[in-house]
């Protein structure tokens, strides 16, 4: 992670959030490099997140230590919302950047009261809260639902940056409640029909247009 001085016209966008007035001293420009975990479940919060650009997944983990995907990515919004709103200072579950990831950081300890006495911004935050427990009942519905490929498709989509799938397959069959084995068989299925190419760097997209057909459940040329 880099923290920077935040540049003016990133602090611009914080009047968005109803926060066009606030005090940003102690504001700060945060980047993360991909793969890089902006927060671990359990473990203390340090900052509230505004995200410029980038995706991040978000997970949670059970008592035998695997991890559920709940989020296939955040692209915009607040992050560390629940944990402000609810008073918590440890993380409910887990951030990581899937793709370079920028964002504003608010030091906790200072703004944290200044933030929960202004009405307009909670009411956004609780609204953006809102927004994530609808989505994260969506993911749910469909790592319940959806054939496994199928979300694999998804996942992959979601996570590809410049045209690669390079993430840690252990991972990914965990987040997606799957064996690493199966993980294997349906990526290498996709390879023998044309959607994947698997290379150094990682799973090479050579059809997206086919991805997101079996992403959508959607049979291509008419074959069902």
């Amino acid at each position: 992670m880099q923290k920077l001085k935040l540049p003016q016209d990133c602090a611009a966008r914080l009047s968005e959030y109803d926060l066009g007035d606030l005090d940003l001293s102690g504001a700060v420009l945060l980047k993360f490099d991909r793969g890089e975990w902006l927060l671990n479940e359990g473990h203390p919060i340090d900052y509230l997140y505004f995200l410029l650009s980038g995706k991040a997944s978000v997970s949670t983990s059970v008592e035998n230590g695997r991890c559920l995907l709940l989020c296939y990515y955040i692209s915009e919004g607040i992050i560390g919302d629940i944990e402000l709103i609810t008073g918590r200072r440890d993380a409910i579950s887990s951030m990581q950047a899937i793709t370079p990831l920028t964002c504003i950081g608010l030091p906790l300890e200072r703004y944290a009261p200044v933030l929960l006495t202004n009405l307009p911004f909670v009411l956004r935050a609780a609204a953006g809260i809102a927004e994530k427990l609808n989505d994260s009942v969506k993911n749910c519905t469909a790592t319940i639902l959806q054939p496994f490929e199928q979300r694999l498709c998804i996942y992959i989509l979601q996570s590809a940056h410049n045209g690669y799938f390079h993430e840690t397959l252990t991972n990914v069959a965990d987040q997606l409640g799957s064996s690493y084995r199966h993980l294997l068989r349906c990526l290498q299925r996709l390879c023998e029909d044309g959607l994947l190419e698997k290379r150094k760097s990682g799973y090479y997209l050579l059809d997206r247009e086919a991805l997101e057909a079996r992403a959508a459940d959607r049979p291509q040329n008419g074959v069902l």
